[in-house]
């Protein structure tokens, strides 16, 4: 059920709106768990949104823009954490893919690590 709702959101994503999705999780010595998403514009990468839910407590984000490589902004999570999340995408010539790694740092001194690409591949 959650992955055709997944689904649903990115195929709306890209029909209504107009925009890009890429799935995420996050990764510790266990492997990749939990499961969210990263949207953002077609054509210029702004409007970014950022959610990752894992063990029932979601964190979520939002990005005005992605022109640089990296983007750090705040996130909450439904647990009452918050803190800062920064990803880089990658930068080599004719990458057209949108797929990495990134951190969450939290105000509570944790960190989580998180995987993003595209649907399949996390």
């Amino acid at each position: 059920m959650k992955k055709s709702l997944l689904a649903a959101a990115a195929a709306g994503c890209a029909i209504i709106a107009g925009c890009n999705a890429v799935q995420t999780a996050y990764i510790d010595a266990s492997g990749k768990h939990g499961k969210g998403e990263i949207t953002y514009g077609v054509h210029n990468m702004k409007d970014g949104k950022f959610s990752i839910t894992d063990n029932g407590v979601t964190c979520r984000g939002t990005f005005p823009d992605w022109a640089n490589y990296t983007v750090v902004f705040p996130v909450s999570c439904s647990d009452g954490r918050s803190g800062q999340a920064s990803m880089t995408r990658p930068t080599a010539t004719g990458v057209t893919v949108l797929a990495g790694e990134g951190t969450m740092q939290f105000t509570d001194g944790t960190t989580r690590r998180f995987a993003y690409g595209p649907k399949g591949a996390i």
